[in-house]
C-alpha cells in the first residue's frame, strides 16, 4: 500500500532519531529529569528495544502493528467479524475508551488496517516523531502556544479531509487515559468526553464503530496521577511494558450508521450517545482465543 504524505504542517513534530519518551523539551529540567528517570527504570529500554527491531525491516504500516503485538507477545482478543460487517466506504469514524495508553491507541489502528486498510489517528504529538508512522497521526499538541492552536485547528480539517477520502479517523474522545477516581482509590473512568468526535461526524455524517476495550492500569499509575501530572506521564511507559505477555480484550460493536446517528439534534447529545454505546459493550463476551485477522479479506 502507497504511503500518504505527511501534512506539511506536522512536519516540526518528526525527528531524524524518534525518541520513546513523554519528555518535553519545552518542560522544567526538574520535570525532565523526573519523567526521564521514571521511564529508563520502568520499562523504555525494553520497548526501544522493540521499536529498533521493527524499524530494521521495510516498512509497511499493514504489517507494522501485527509485527508490534508479535514482538510483544499481546494477544489481541476481540469479535472480528464486527470488523467484517463494516461498510467498505462511506465517512467512518472510531471511537473508543482508553484505559491503557499506547497498546490500546495500537489496537485500534490495527483494527482500522483490516477494516479499511487505512486510518489516521488523533494522537499526543509527542508520539508523532517516527517518519514512516507520522503521515498516519493527527498530532494534538497541549502545549498553550499560538503554533499549537494553529496545529489542532489544522488537525481538524486534515481529519474533515479524511472522512471525505472514505479514509477512516480513529479517535478516544476523553483525550486522556483513563483514571480513578477518589484520588486513584476509585473506579477507573474515562476523562469527560470531548464533542469533537461528534463535530466531525456530524460534519461528515459518518458512520461510527464503537470499541470497548477491557481492563486498567496499574493502581500506581491511578495514585500517580492525582499526585502530580508528570509522574503520570512517566509511568505510562512502564504500563505499556506491563501489557507485554498477556491478552488485551476489546469489544467491536456494531457499526452505528449516520441516518441513526442523524437523529441527535447537537454534538452533545450524540457524545453522551457515543458514549453509552462503548461504555454499553462492557457486558459483551469477549472472543476466547487470539484473534488473527489476516484471514480477513
Amino acid at each position: 500500500m502507497p504511503q500518504p504524505e505527511l501534512d506539511p504542517a506536522f512536519t516540526a513534530y518528526v525527528r531524524d532519531e524518534p525518541k520513546i519518551t513523554y519528555v518535553q523539551p519545552e518542560d522544567p529540567w526538574l520535570t525532565r529529569q523526573v519523567i526521564s528517570s521514571v521511564e529508563r527504570l520502568f520499562g523504555r529500554k525494553e520497548i526501544e528495544t522493540i521499536y529498533k527491531q521493527l524499524k530494521a525491516e521495510p516498512f509497511a504500516v499493514e504489517r507494522f502493528f501485527t509485527a508490534a503485538f508479535e514482538a510483544t507477545r499481546i494477544d489481541c482478543r476481540y469479535n472480528a467479524t464486527k470488523l467484517k460487517e463494516i461498510p467498505a466506504d462511506g465517512p467512518l469514524v472510531f471511537v473508543a475508551n482508553h484505559p491503557f495508553g499506547i497498546v490500546d491507541g495500537m489496537a485500534l489502528c490495527d483494527m482500522a488496517l483490516k477494516a479499511r486498510g487505512d486510518f489516521r489517528i488523533l494522537i499526543n504529538s509527542l508520539l508523532c516523531q517516527d517518519k514512516d508512522l507520522a503521515q498516519y497521526f493527527l498530532p494534538v499538541d497541549f502545549h498553550p502556544t499560538k503554533e499549537a492552536m494553529k496545529n489542532n485547528i489544522r488537525i481538524k480539517r486534515v481529519a474533515q479531509e479524511c472522512l471525505a477520502d472514505n479514509i477512516p479517523v480513529l479517535i478516544f474522545p476523553s483525550g486522556f487515559v483513563s483514571t480513578a477516581d477518589k484520588k486513584g482509590f476509585g473506579n477507573v473512568v474515562d476523562a469527560p468526553w470531548t464533542t469533537f468526535a461528534a463535530k466531525l461526524i456530524r460534519d461528515a455524517q459518518a458512520s461510527v464503530v464503537p470499541i470497548y476495550f477491557r481492563g486498567q492500569n496499574r493502581r500506581a499509575f491511578h495514585l500517580a496521577s492525582h499526585i502530580a501530572e508528570p509522574l503520570r506521564m512517566a509511568l505510562l511507559l512502564s504500563e505499556a511494558r506491563n501489557r507485554f505477555g498477556k491478552p488485551l480484550h476489546a469489544v467491536v460493536g456494531d457499526t452505528l450508521d449516520w441516518s441513526t446517528l442523524s437523529e441527535f439534534e447537537n454534538r452533545q447529545t450524540l457524545t453522551d450517545c457515543l458514549y453509552q454505546q462503548v461504555q454499553s459493550l462492557a457486558l459483551h463476551n469477549v472472543e476466547p482465543h487470539p484473534t488473527v485477522l489476516s484471514s480477513l479479506p
